[in-house]
């Protein structure tokens, strides 16, 4: 990285004691379907940082990766090492991850569709599995329709999900039964995860040796643990598809690097890794002990994924572009990326198609998946790290996610969150602290309304900042976006007052609202656009509007004025604290403040830690 010092060793900072210096360093490696990511860790100024990073199309090879970290390497070590670069890169320690080279093919069979069925699926899915099919009593088909589908299948395990624990449903043994009929008496492994009162009878259906019971992920209609079935079924698709283990696949490491950014800093975090072939959603509730973790990993869910080449998709893209490109030119932009994943867009019109694919992406994703809050949202993938500019990715995760509230974004720039995952369970926090200054880029603080009535006043805002006079008034209305500066390692009061209908996720409605928030490449970003959102009918009235908002997120933010004093800056705090974004506090009592009826609450954003945590 160009603003670093020469890496330095022991022996250099000993006052060069030592006749010759060595370098201790470490490869971070993502090999993905189309990208290999790989980053080099090293001590620079006393503290481990990434040092050299590089992305190139995994079609490439090895060679060529070495090649251009050796180049880049040159660049940060002590000159006395340079010629010796490339054996050191040779001999570091790895830390590797790839994408699958295939997921695991599921059969499932369930009581009900809603219940068991929608059960198994996300444990499945968060495990790397995809489920090919899936039969349940409710599902309007006969017995001999569902026979014939789960017969035809190609799969690599079965589930049979249903029944709570204190129950013995006759569907779950008619289940059973269909998938011992359809399995033929092969070798395909099967797993029973419902009522532990039936798991003799169930088992009693296939030969002896053939069913693992896992605990029921449904022991009640209150009750949903999904930990035991998603382990296990990690174990089998290490067995059965990919022998080097669950833990050095992308997705998974991706879950549980997530899981710890919540569990150390109490935050309550969404993931999304959206990659060529594969998409990874993962939420974190750090509030929660233990860390409640929900994840999806769609096999087919990238960028180059199917779903996007379909007529009304290609329709749908190009009603949503800020520019006028045909719908032909939509679907060649699409099968080229598809046909050549690795490949970039070299005009502003391919830009803007990829990005909307990305939207579409990112939306499908979430849907009906969103938490209604969340602290901290990250975004990882080579579209988003690859942006030409930090407000393009910003805008691709706004537009597509949606994320309600006050939330802090942030990118997974060198993409080596799935690496650290991959580490065992007692060591990935070790390695987000070791690589805490270089671990996450953050983009800003997004603030998006829901509701609020078109062309009225949605937003009042006030962006107080140290050293600043009292801010002027910034006004945004319901259908509009602004952003308002605010540099990287910055923290700022920002006071709201929402108008017209427009509102924010908090435990009782309220019109004023005082927030921390922390600055980035990008700012703060104050969204009345709805969730989700709202677009004319027109396709000229729609164009326009994407336009504006286009035009309004990259140009230059809203102008500040300037410092009376230039105060003493605070030093920046060391670790993902930098990035925290708290939840919302509980409110002033209106009585203390003398405030009116309207009520005002305070929404802390970068919470401290707990008295007694390493600061």
């Amino acid at each position: 990285m160009s603003d670093h010092e020469p890496m330095l060793t022991t022996a250099t900072e000993a006052g060069r004691a030592a006749p010759h210096p060595t370098a201790e360093i470490s490869l971070l490696i993502d090999v993905g379907s189309a990208w290999t990511k790989a980053s080099v860790v090293g001590r620079t100024r006393g503290r481990w940082r990434i040092v050299a990073h590089a992305a190139q199309p995994t079609n490439w090879g090895e060679k060529a990766l070495i090649d251009v970290l050796t180049e880049r390497m040159r660049e940060a070590v002590d000159h006395r090492l340079r010629d010796e670069v490339p054996a050191i890169l040779e001999s570091a320690a790895r830390i590797t991850c790839h994408t699958p080279v295939r997921p695991g093919r599921l059969g499932v069979a369930a009581v009900t569709a809603e219940v068991s069925g929608s059960a198994a699926r996300r444990a499945a899915e968060s495990a790397g599995w995809v489920v090919v099919e899936e039969a349940a009593a409710d599902d309007g088909r006969s017995l001999p329709e569902r026979l014939s589908t789960l017969t035809a299948a190609d799969v690599d395990a079965w589930l049979v999900v249903g029944g709570f624990d204190d129950a013995r449903p006759e569907q779950a043994l008619e289940a059973a039964a269909l998938v011992a009929a359809a399995r033929r008496g092969g070798r395909t492994p099967v797993i029973w995860a419902g009522s532990a009162a039936l798991s003799e009878e169930v088992s009693a259906c296939f030969e002896p040796g053939v069913v693992a019971t896992i605990a029921n992920p449904r022991p009640n209609a209150a009750t949903e643990d999904l930990g035991p079935l998603r382990h296990h079924l990690e174990e089998l698709l290490d067995r059965l598809v990919e022998s080097g283990g669950t833990r050095n696949l992308a997705p998974i490491g991706f879950r549980r690097t997530i899981g710890e950014i919540a569990r150390e800093d109490r935050l309550r975090v969404v993931g999304v890794d959206l990659g060529a072939r594969y998409a990874t959603w993962a939420y974190a509730d750090g509030t929660v002990d233990p860390v409640s973790i929900d994840s999806r990993v769609y096999a087919s869910g990238g960028m180059s994924s199917t779903a996007l080449t379909t007529t009304p998709a290609i329709g749908r893209l190009a009603r949503s572009l800020a520019l006028p490109v045909d719908e032909l030119a939509v679907a060649d932009t699409l099968q080229n990326m598809r046909a050549r994943p690795a490949s970039l867009p070299y005009s502003e019109e391919e830009l803007q198609v990829v990005h909307a694919a990305a939207r579409l992406r990112l939306a499908a994703l979430v849907e009906e998946r969103m938490p209604e809050s969340i602290d901290l949202l990250i975004g990882s993938g080579r579209v988003l790290a690859a942006a030409p500019t930090p407000m393009r990715a910003m805008r691709v995760i706004l537009d597509g996610l949606r994320p309600p509230g006050i939330t802090q974004i942030v990118l997974d720039g060198a993409g080596v969150l799935s690496p650290l995952g991959s580490l065992p369970d007692e060591e990935i926090g070790e390695g987000i602290g070791v690589l805490r200054d270089d671990l996450l880029v953050p983009l800003g603080t997004a603030v998006v309304t829901r509701g609020g009535r078109s062309g009225q006043l949605a937003i009042r805002a006030r962006l107080h900042r140290v050293g600043w006079p009292d801010p002027e008034t910034v006004e945004v209305r319901a259908g509009q976006v602004l952003v308002m500066p605010l540099l990287r390692g910055e923290r700022a009061e920002l006071e709201l007052e929402l108008e017209g209908g427009a509102t924010l996720p908090a435990p009782r409605r309220a019109h004023r609202l005082r927030a921390e928030v922390v600055g980035g490449a990008v700012g703060v970003v104050l969204d009345a656009r709805d969730v989700p959102l709202t677009l004319p009918r027109r396709l000229d009235d729609r164009r326009e509007v994407i336009a504006g908002w286009l035009e309004t997120l990259l140009r230059e933010p809203v102008p500040g004025r300037p410092r009376e004093v230039a105060p003493e800056r605070e030093t920046p705090r060391r670790g993902l604290r930098r990035f925290r974004v708290g939840r919302e506090a509980a409110r002033e009592d209106a009585g203390d403040e003398g405030e009116d009826e309207v009520g005002e609450a305070e929404v802390r954003v970068g919470r401290e830690r707990r008295e007694g945590r390493d600061s």
